[in-house]
């Protein structure tokens, strides 16, 4: 039966949202809800639009999947299958057991481009050591940035998909204590575009009190990436002009929208065709680095600007990066070229694939733009090709991932959590090591096909707090068991360490001798790492990224 009005003491078999009631799927060990709306579906009027409240229902949701995930857009190879406008949906996953429960609100990852709930649909690995997870699907790409003058409201335009979010921690607050959830201990974590959304809710005027703590994950990639509003403004112009016109050169029918002359009524009545087909992806093709514009309403600063000034939250946080974060795009790059040759090539020993020595200079040189760095200072003497293996071959590869993360991951990393200890708030900051985590690029019938080790890349970390497939092996099992009695204790107590018995002490962050290293046993076990800013060559090489 449906549980009644206040807070149960565990999560019920249906539970009474203020829309209605939700029956639950029972699991080992767990209770989900899956797909309940928080906001109403963002399509007709709300396409472009702040999300609105969703229509009560009078029969009991009993979804046992999540919802389609939100439009994916780029070329990305993680875009999800079946997705759809009307998205604004999220899951919620209780403990069995006697709550009130401490609730971890997950931001997928995506680059603002793709992903969805259902990735994250097993968090038992995090769920059974008693907290609720809460999944959050929101607009992505063009239907979640784009900022055409045309759709401002009071001034401001874009960053719907960070609104999205901003409601689904609202409904949080309005509803978990149904499902047996503390309202009042709420963590707000996230990975890739996940972990950058958190940043901005840090940074967001909007957010305050939605949430009480905080976790990173490999989200300081795009400080200093966010557009003004003049500039995305100008950017959402060009983009819905030249999507229009192919649009209308390819004969696609039902457009009453002139360029230069667009209304807001007119965007909103865009044929699915032309959504999907062109404007979709024309976003991704202008902005290959997709973060929130500072609109004036969402963000009145960037994200940077304001830490700097001392206005973001100061909140308890965790804030981390892989080691070796940019081996993916390079994977993602050499899996791309052999699935275009002619019979698609699978063979990991031709390194015909892997980037050239040629190419690394030039590559070094685009990855590097804008910062004012010495190119030929980067190839020779910080990052040589000698100092990357012994087959020449793939030492390109290597050294471009290595340089890549450093300057785009690690340091940033390291310089947003010395600004927020500066300001005296309590955060701890990770490297997660592991050198023999499962490839998500580059694997065929369960066999690695690429030139060169991924180690501890981008996202990889994530099989370790979600039941993502099999681990293979007990270390890797014991490092998740770490991993998430760490993120749990964090929920619950706002330490790491305290809250479950955890398998190092995890200093607090004072400088970049107190990083703590999450590995598995044969590669060094957790420890604390003395060496992360040296290793990273963050105040030699890149003494320019601050934060």
């Amino acid at each position: 039966m449906a549980n009644k009005p206040g807070d149960p003491s565990s999560a019920p078999d249906v539970a009474l949202t203020a829309g209605g009631e939700v029956k639950a799927v029972d699991r080992l060990d767990m209770r989900s809800y899956f797909a309940i709306p928080y906001a109403a579906p963002p399509v007709g009027d709300l396409r472009w639009a702040a999300p609105a409240p969703p229509r009560k229902w009078t029969t009991a949701l009993a979804k046992t999947t999540s919802a389609a995930p939100c439009l994916q857009t780029s070329a990305s190879p993680f875009r999800l299958a079946g997705d759809s406008e009307d998205c604004l949906y999220l899951d919620v996953h209780a403990p069995t057991g006697q709550g009130p429960f401490p609730v971890m609100v997950n931001l997928h990852g995506g680059a603002f481009n793709t992903g969805g709930t259902m990735v994250y649909a097993d968090p038992s690995p995090l769920v059974t050591k008693g907290v609720i997870v809460v999944n959050v699907g929101y607009r992505l790409g063009a239907m979640g940035f784009l900022a055409h003058p045309a759709l401002a409201v009071n001034g401001a335009a874009g960053n719907y998909g960070i609104m999205d979010q901003q409601a689904a921690l609202k409904w949080v607050q309005d509803n978990i204590t149904r499902f047996a959830g503390d309202k009042n201990n709420v963590t707000l974590f996230g990975e890739s575009a996940g972990g950058f959304s958190v940043m901005v809710h840090l940074a967001s005027p909007g957010s305050k009190g939605l949430f009480h703590k905080a976790m990173v994950q490999s989200g300081n990639y795009g400080n200093d990436r966010q557009l003004t509003a003049a500039q995305m403004g100008a950017t959402s112009q060009a983009v819905v002009d030249t999507a229009i016109n192919a649009a209308k050169a390819a004969g696609v029918t039902g457009i009453h929208c002139v360029p230069g002359a667009l209304t807001a009524a007119c965007l909103r009545s865009l044929p699915d065709a032309v959504i999907r087909t062109y404007l979709a992806d024309a976003i991704s093709t202008a902005l290959p680095i997709m973060v929130p514009s500072v609109d004036g309403n969402v963000l009145t600063k960037s994200v940077k600007a304001t830490f700097l000034a001392g206005e973001n939250m100061k909140v308890p946080l965790v804030n981390g990066t892989n080691e070796d974060e940019y081996a993916l795009y390079i994977a993602i790059n050499e899996a791309g070229r052999r699935a275009a040759a002619s019979p698609p090539n699978v063979d990991p020993a031709n390194t015909s694939f892997s980037l050239p020595a040629a190419a690394y200079a030039p590559t070094v040189a685009g990855l590097t733009a804008g910062t004012g760095v010495d190119v030929n200072a980067v190839v020779t003497t910080f990052y040589p090709l000698a100092n990357y293996g012994a087959n020449p071959a793939i030492q390109p590869s290597l050294a471009t991932a290595a340089m890549a993360t450093d300057l785009g991951f690690a340091c940033p990393a390291l310089r947003t959590s010395q600004r927020i200890a500066a300001q005296g708030a309590p955060v701890w900051m990770y490297e997660f090591r592991d050198q023999t985590a499962i490839p998500t690029v580059g694997m065929a019938n369960g066999n690695y096909y690429l030139s060169f080790p991924q180690g501890a890349a981008h996202s990889y970390d994530l099989q370790y707090l979600y039941n993502l497939g099999d681990l293979g092996n007990d270390e890797r099992r014991q490092l998740q068991t770490a991993m998430t009695r760490y993120w749990t204790n964090f929920a619950k107590t706002g330490n790491p360490n305290k809250g479950g018995e955890v398998p190092a002490n995890w200093p607090s962050f004072t400088g970049p001798a107190t990083v703590l290293g999450l590995d598995v046993a044969s590669g060094g076990g957790i420890k604390q790492l003395s060496t992360f800013d040296a290793d990273h060559k963050c105040s030699s090489a890149w003494d320019m990224v601050t934060f």
